[in-house]
């Protein structure tokens, strides 16, 4: 007796081979129907036995293809249609689009075999891919997921690739970049004036080994170019700084192998596994011999290492095993990656003496993830190539919401139903071409979702430029909510985790606006996704000239020693601006209250002589604990006094004094920098103890830029686990600006209609 059942499946189900997945398992059970994409999904029909259907839908919902991800199947069943055979149909739009976009991953075993078969007709064709492998989310303009809606539309399959393409037991049945040198995209060499000098690949690859060992090329990757030099030669790694105008911020390298990166650095096993896995992030990662030019990570101990991603990133290491090159994003200061052709050449010219670049357009661009581990748990400093766009399941959301993340490190974030989709990584949003390119994603986004937003959520403060970006939809008649700052971590990793009851939140950043007008940093919340209340925090100083002191740490460690009433003779005696900047401080002029652990950090840093000036965000904090790490594990500690007010308030004064006295006392600056690291970790958990007593909580919440300290986090976390808190961080996103979004969707949703 012939049965007859409809299935729907949605989630990533596009762009990873889903449809020859079913047409396979179908067919090996003698099933007729159909398969089809859909704006919704994957529509299935399934005809003949009752047992084989059953055996079907088991498989689908049990192992389905690798890159899939299903968020919903519906079964229903039908009268039989008289099904003859089963068949791939073309793809439909529907009213609606639930389909999740696939990130772009790394090249699959398989397809690298390929690329290095001498017999094999895509020997070393840089874009061989196949179902399991290769972009998707940087290639795709449009769903449902079909080569007409991706950059490989202008492509002709040549007949061998139709072939493969048509065939359902190639592992390229139906996919969309699926092409070879004669169809596809090709690669050239060009000098900085775009003028052609290559064209053949193992040309270009043979002189673009050669021009790295001394010149620096851009290089089009998946997401956008990178900057590459030899990571050896000190000479090319300090001409990239100057041309980029990066002088601390680190540099990643890529290596060739797990093996050969052993060599010279240690490397977990939680950290093998991250720089093996298909997304290939780029990981931190500890040196322990100096192969690399000391220029790559100037006064740091640990390095970003990707490995190879792409069919051309391995033939870099082609006859060359044992190279190590500088891939760094190519971008100005902190702005998102170079990823368009024209924007390339009109911007890096003058710091890349070569391109290699292709003809196939980036439709999305993607920078490098970056992730760290901490006690063999991994954790995000940036989320973006290998894991944008997949889905974030959270609790349903009523309306469609839009939020705009923070002005730093920025991701936003789009809401329906129960899923958010963060954007990926788009830098600082301080210059127009990044504010350009925030409001063009968001419009890609929102197309390739068909998101309609009905609720704008964005960050208190004012003069972000994703505050006054969201009041434009007022004029749509669209609601806006503002949430603070520190709420929206602590929410961002509520929403994570699934917890509905309030929890002790620890927020430790840089600066966030606070309810109170004055800059928040060192903040301990008693907070659910709904609401908040500031229960401790650190003592508040004085941040002369604002938000540019950052730049000065000099200026908050001088700031630091006046609120702790410190004779500042022996301390930046040589800085012709002390005594303006302190007039600044008395006076209160431009000099707004903050009481941030990050700018704690850097105040600190600055006494201790390791950082007066800085040229990007966080170096002076990572100095420190740099430092610090140099010190002896046991080193010891002093206690910091916590007092009751209308919250609890930890005496930052008390920490300056403890440092002044150790530096007149002449401790090595290396243990006074892990004594104030373990002040702040145990004044830390002290608060918490006394909030648990207060509010009965036991779940401690942590999140906010400063917990990219790995001396710090660790420190805090097991501190608390051993007082028996459960403690929770942010996994899935970054514990910076970059994971405020979901948050901001957790709050807005919950906040709704109220």
């Amino acid at each position: 007796m012939l049965h007859h059942y409809k299935i729907k499946v949605k989630g990533i189900v596009q762009g990873v081979g889903f449809r020859p997945f079913v047409y396979n398992i179908a067919s090996l059970h003698n099933l007729y129907g159909s398969v089809c994409n859909t704006t919704e999904g994957v529509i299935i029909h399934l005809e003949g036995p009752e047992s084989a259907i059953q055996n079907c839908i088991k498989i689908i919902q049990t192992n389905p293809p690798p890159l899939s991800q299903i968020t919903d199947i519906t079964i229903e069943q039908l009268p039989p249609d008289g099904y003859t055979q089963f068949s791939i149909l073309e793809s439909t739009a529907t009213r609606n689009k639930d389909v999740f976009i696939p990130p772009d991953v790394a090249i699959c075993n398989e397809c690298l075999a390929d690329f290095f078969d001498a017999h094999n007709r895509r020997y070393h064709y840089p874009f061989t891919t196949c179902t399991h492998c290769g972009p998707r989310f940087s290639i795709i303009e449009d769903i449902p997921y079909d080569r007409e809606n991706t950059a490989m539309k202008p492509f002709t399959m040549c007949w061998d690739c139709q072939s493969e393409y048509n065939n359902p037991a190639d592992r390229r049945f139906h996919t969309q970049p699926n092409a070879c040198a004669r169809c596809g995209p090709h690669i050239v060499l060009c000098d900085s004036s775009g003028n052609i000098l290559q064209s053949q690949f193992d040309a270009v690859i043979s002189q673009l080994q050669e021009l790295l060992t001394h010149h620096i090329v851009a290089i089009k990757s998946v997401g956008g170019y990178h900057l590459a030099c030899d990571a050896t030669n000190d000479f090319c790694v300090e001409l990239l700084r100057k041309r980029k105008k990066r002088p601390f911020k680190p540099f990643a390298i890529i290596v060739p192998s797990i093996e050969f990166l052993e060599t010279f650095c240690s490397v977990t096993p939680k950290e093998k596994e991250l720089l093996q896995s298909k997304e290939r992030p780029i990981v931190l990662v500890k040196l322990q011999k100096d192969i690399v030019s000391p220029h790559v990570a100037p006064g740091l101990s640990c390095i970003g290492v990707m490995l190879p991603c792409t069919p051309l990133q391995y033939m870099l290491f082609h006859n060359n095993s044992q190279s190590i090159y500088v891939m760094t994003s190519a971008n100005i200061s902190d702005e998102p990656i170079i990823y368009d052709d024209n924007d390339a050449f009109q911007r890096l010219h003058t710091i890349a003496d070569y391109f290699v670049t292709y003809n196939r357009q980036i439709l999305s661009h993607t920078d490098d993830s970056v992730m760290y581990v901490v006690d063999e748990t991994p954790y995000f400093v940036r989320r973006s190539r290998g894991f944008v766009p997949a889905p974030i399941f959270i609790t349903h959301t009523p309306v469609h919401i839009l939020a705009t993340g923070g002005d730093l490190k920025n991701s936003f974030a789009l809401a329906r139903n129960n899923f958010a989709i963060l954007s990926q990584y788009l830098g600082d949003l301080s210059t127009p071409w990044g504010n350009e390119l925030y409001q063009k994603t968001i419009a890609h986004f929102c197309k390739i979702f068909d998101f309609h937003p009905e609720l704008v959520v964005h960050d208190l403060h004012p003069n972000y430029f994703t505050t006054l970006y969201a009041q434009k939809y007022i004029d749509q008649g669209i609601k806006t909510f503002a949430v603070q700052h520190h709420h929206a971590h602590i929410a961002s990793v509520c929403q994570e985790h699934e917890l509905y009851d309030p929890v002790i939140g620890i927020a430790f950043d840089g600066t966030g606006y606070g309810t109170d007008h004055t800059l928040w940093g060192s903040e301990f919340l008693i907070a659910d996704t709904r609401q908040f209340t500031r229960a401790a925090h650190f003592d508040y100083f004085g941040l002369p000239g604002g938000e540019n002191a950052i730049k000065d740490p000099w200026k908050i460690g001088l700031s630091l020693l006046m609120a702790a009433n410190i004779d500042d003779d022996t301390f930046f005696t040589e800085n012709h601006e002390k005594e303006f900047v302190k007039e600044i401080i008395q006076k209160n002029i431009n000099c707004p209250k903050t009481c941030s652990i990050g700018r704690l950090f850097d105040g600190v840093a600055a006494l201790l002589g390791i950082a007066h000036h800085i040229s990007t965000e966080a170096e002076a904090a990572m100095l420190l604990e740099e430092k610090a790490a140099e010190a002896l594990t046991h080193t010891t500690s002093f206690a910091v006094p916590i007092t009751q007010g209308q919250s609890l308030v930890v005496h930052t004064a008390h920490i300056i004094h403890e440092i002044i006295n150790m530096i007149q006392m002449h401790i090595p600056i290396s243990t006074i920098a892990m004594r104030f690291h373990r002040a702040i970790a145990e004044a830390t958990i002290a608060t918490a103890c006394r909030l648990r007593e207060q509010y009965s909580l036991h779940r401690v919440v942590l999140s906010g830029g400063v917990f990219h300290n790995r001396i710090l986090l660790h420190l805090i976390t097991t501190g608390l686990q051993q007082k028996s808190f459960d403690v929770f961080a942010p996994q899935k996103l970054p514990c910076n600006d970059g994971g405020i979004a979901l948050g901001q969707i957790a709050i807005g949703r919950d906040m709704y209609g109220h």
